[in-house]
C-alpha cells in the first residue's frame, strides 16, 4: 500500500522577522517537521523539493488539492506560505496543520486559526526544542491522516460550499506513487530537483569549491522558484571564488546583487552581503561610493537586528570614514563610531550571558555545543575589538586572553585579529 503523503508549505533558506528582529534558518525547521511526519509513516516533501522541469506553480496546485495532510509553517509570516494556506483551506475542509515559532504576532484573521508553535533559536532549532516538538507534531499528524477533522475556516463558515471539498468532484490527481510530489525522490543528476540543487551547492560551498557552487546556484535561479536566497547564495559563491581577479568577482557579485535592489531592502542578508562586497570593494579602489555602500548596508542592518556584527562593522567603516575627513568631522565621525561601538558592548555582555546559560545545559548535543562555542568565541572577539576602538588597552588585553583561550579554528582567531589591527591604524591617523 502506497503511502499517503504530506506537503509542508514553508519557505526555505534563511529568512528575515521583522517583528522579532530574528533571522530563521527555516530549513533547519523543515527537518525537524519533515522527521516527525515520516515517523508518523507518511511521505514528507517541501516545494524545493519538486521537479525542476515544468511549471512549479502547476505542481505546488496539485499537491495542495492532493497531500492527504499539508502543514503550514507561517515562522516570518512568509507572504507565499500565506497564500498557499488559503489555498489548500479552501480545496480541503481537513487534514491542515498550522505551525509556526512561538514569537510571531499574527493578523488578526490568522489569531482565528489554531497554530501549534515551536521554539526557533534564531538560526537554529535546538536539539532538546527539537524534540519536544517533534513529539506534539508526530500524533497530530498520524490523526489528520487518519481521522480528519473539520479544520477549514472557509467550511467552518461557509455550509453552502460541498462538505467534502473539491475533491469530492475531482478526486485525487492519479496515484500517490505517480504524484509530482513523489516525483522528488527521483530526481537524479540529469533532472535534480530544486532541493537537490540547493544541497549540492551548499555541500560545494562547505567545501570552499565555489567553481562548482555558482553553476549549480545559477541553475537553481533559472529553474525553481523565485527566491532571493538562490541570488544570496549566487552572489556569495562569485566573491568567494575571487576569478577571474578578487576585485573582478566583486564587482561581478555586486551586479547580482543589484536584482534584490539592496537600497530599498531590509533583507538583513542582502544588506550583510551588499556590506561585505563593498567593504571589500573599498580595500582595492578606495572610492567613495563603495565606502558609503558599505555604511549605508551596515547602519540599516544595526538599525534593524541591533546585532552586534553590524555594529562592529559599522563603526569600523565610520573610522575609515574618518580619516578622509578633516577636524570637527572627523571627531563628530569618530564619537558616533564610539558611540555604536557601546551599544555593541551592552549586546555582546547580554549575549554572552546568554549563551553560557545554554552552555550550562546537561543535554547538549554536540552540534549545538559546537555552535555556541563558535558565537561564545565571535562575542568575544568582538568585545576585543570594541575594548580596542574605545582606546582601552588594559580591557582589549583581558579580552584577547579570554578568545584566544576559547575553543575556536584557527583561522577564526586570525580573523579576529586582522581588523582590530587595521583598527589600531585608523585611530593612530591625526
Amino acid at each position: 500500500m502506497d503511502k499517503k503523503t504530506c506537503f509542508v508549505i514553508q519557505g526555505f533558506g534563511k529568512k528575515n522577522d521583522f517583528q522579532q528582529g530574528k533571522i530563521f534558518d527555516l530549513d533547519a525547521s523543515y527537518e525537524v517537521i519533515k522527521e516527525a511526519v515520516e515517523d508518523a509513516g507518511l511521505k514528507c516533501y517541501r516545494a524545493d523539493e519538486l521537479q525542476s522541469q515544468g511549471i512549479i506553480d502547476q505542481k505546488m496546485y496539485d499537491a495542495l488539492l492532493d497531500a492527504d495532510v499539508v502543514i503550514a509553517d507561517l515562522s516570518t509570516l512568509n507572504a507565499n506560505a500565506l497564500f498557499e494556506l488559503g489555498v489548500r483551506f479552501a480545496l480541503r475542509p481537513y487534514s491542515t496543520i498550522v505551525v509556526a515559532e512561538q514569537g510571531i504576532n499574527f493578523p488578526f484573521d490568522v489569531n482565528h486559526i489554531y497554530i501549534n508553535t515551536y521554539r526557533h533559536l534564531g538560526e537554529d532549532v535546538g536539539r532538546r526544542d527539537a524534540r519536544e516538538f517533534q513529539k506534539r507534531l508526530k500524533p497530530l499528524v498520524q490523526k489528520a491522516a487518519a481521522e480528519p477533522e473539520l479544520d477549514s475556516p472557509v467550511y467552518k463558515f461557509l455550509d453552502r460550499i460541498p462538505p467534502e471539498g473539491f475533491l469530492s468532484s475531482v478526486g485525487v490527481r492519479g496515484s500517490r506513487a505517480e504524484s509530482d510530489g513523489l516525483e522528488a525522490t527521483r530526481g537524479g543528476l540529469d533532472n535534480p530537483t530544486f532541493r537537490e540543487l540547493i544541497v549540492a551547492g551548499r555541500e560545494a560551498m562547505a567545501a570552499s569549491e565555489f567553481d562548482q557552487a555558482i553553476p549549480l546556484w545559477k541553475q537553481a535561479r533559472e529553474t525553481g522558484p523565485k527566491d532571493d536566497f538562490v541570488v544570496q547564495q549566487l552572489a556569495l559563491a562569485t566573491y568567494k571564488n575571487k576569478k577571474p581577479t578578487e576585485e573582478a568577482a566583486l564587482i561581478e557579485a555586486q551586479g547580482i546583487l543589484a536584482y534584490l535592489k539592496p537600497k530599498e531592502s531590509f533583507d538583513t542578508e542582502t544588506l550583510g552581503l551588499w556590506a561585505a562586497v563593498n567593504k571589500r570593494l573599498f580595500k582595492f579602489n578606495e572610492e567613495e561610493t563603495a565606502l558609503e555602500e558599505a555604511l549605508f548596508a551596515l547602519e540599516r542592518g544595526f538599525y534593524i537586528q541591533n546585532d552586534y556584527y553590524n555594529g562592529i562593522n559599522l563603526a569600523f567603516m565610520l573610522d575609515q570614514k574618518a580619516v578622509r575627513k578633516r577636524n570637527s568631522e572627523r571627531d563628530e565621525l569618530r564619537a558616533v563610531a564610539r558611540h555604536v561601538r557601546g551599544r555593541v558592548k551592552k549586546i555582546c555582555l547580554r549575549k554572552l550571558t546568554e549563551i553560557e546559560r545554554e552552555q550550562a545545559a546537561p543535554d547538549l548535543s554536540d552540534e549545538d555545543r559546537s555552535s555556541l562555542n563558535d558565537s561564545c568565541f565571535w562575542l568575544l572577539a568582538t568585545l576585543f575589538e570594541v575594548a580596542v576602538g574605545l582606546g582601552d588597552e588594559e580591557e582589549a588585553s583581558a579580552w584577547r586572553n579570554q578568545k584566544d583561550a576559547a575553543e575556536a579554528a584557527a583561522w577564526m582567531k586570525s580573523v579576529s585579529e586582522e581588523q582590530a589591527n587595521e583598527l589600531r591604524e585608523l585611530l593612530a591617523i591625526s
